[in-house]
């Protein structure tokens, strides 16, 4: 395979030589015009190892996977950049309505103005159902499983046996998700005078520090990563079976033709599983590592 830079040195060579003038047809237009076609000769790992760079595409505010250049998500991948012989680039995007949006964007189309696409996706969710029918990409390597739960200040609910409380005390949730419209219909609608939405999880979880809620409802890693190990507050599931029932694992993502890179990826992913370095990185953002 020939590449431009060979291309260039081969015509410097014959102009030394005197023999550029036989080159004929074999111009300098030509020869810049077949290196790009036999770079993409390339397969998806070696245009990373080429490059000496692995671009990851990662959400923004998303503490504490990603959030101001820190997070699980941003050291994992640093990790996997490593064991690839690379360097990890971040590319920061805000989440869309849908994971299809955000596959799309980041992962096998990119953005209407060149943003993107990125080598690899972090925290994609890993649902067989799901991953049966989304053809341009492929999801692999599930390292960490989230649940719901709820966070609760002590003082104000000692005890959470059912979501009876929250008919006369304040409870928050994030956005309009599915925590969210459990509680404004669950038993016929009773909790929702006193359920607050906020815009993210972080806002839910200042509320309750404040004491303007008494619960939040939402992801149990970031009430861990939020709540700490304030003794003021506990974390437990919630006391509901279709809230308890809905637990999701989080993988990683590529084209689906990038096949050498997934399976590498892979690869690392699995080392960093056994020799405990994905458990160690959750850990150091207050979180529990949850097996997928």
């Amino acid at each position: 395979m020939i590449l431009r830079s060979d291309l260039f040195a081969m015509l410097h060579r014959l102009r030394q030589q005197g023999l550029a003038t036989a080159l004929g047809s074999l111009s300098l237009a030509w020869l810049l015009m077949v290196a790009p076609a036999a770079a993409e000769d390339l397969t998806a790992l070696q245009k990373v190892q080429q490059r000496g760079v692995l671009t990851v595409a990662l959400y923004k505010d998303f503490a504490p996977f990603s959030d101001e250049g820190h997070g699980i998500d941003v050291d994992l991948a640093q990790a996997l950049a490593a064991k690839l012989g690379v360097k990890m680039s971040p590319l920061w995007f805000n989440a869309g309505e849908k994971t299809d949006d955000d596959l799309r964007k980041m992962v096998w189309k990119g953005t209407p103005v060149g943003y993107g696409p990125a080598d690899l996706m972090m925290h994609v969710p890993f649902d067989r159902q799901y991953m049966a029918r989304v053809e341009q990409v492929k999801i692999f390597a599930p390292y960490h499983r989230e649940r719901f739960a709820v966070g609760r200040q002590l003082e104000a609910l000692p005890t959470l046996e059912n979501f009876e409380p929250f008919e006369k005390q304040a409870m928050g949730v994030e956005g309009e998700g599915m925590g969210a419209l459990v509680m404004l219909s669950a038993d016929s609608g009773r909790y929702r005078d006193k359920l607050k939405i906020f815009k993210s999880a972080e806002d839910a979880i200042k509320a309750l520090k404040a004491g303007a809620v008494v619960a939040v409802l939402g992801q149990q890693g970031e009430l861990e990563h939020g709540l700490g190990k304030d003794p003021r507050f506990a974390i437990d599931l919630p006391p509901n079976q279709l809230l308890k029932m809905q637990q999701w694992s989080i993988g990683l993502a590529v084209k689906a033709e990038s096949v050498d890179l997934y399976l590498a990826l892979e690869a690392a992913m699995k080392e960093l599983m056994a020799d405990g370095t994905v458990t160690r990185i959750v850990q150091n953002y207050g979180l529990k590592h949850r097996q997928p």
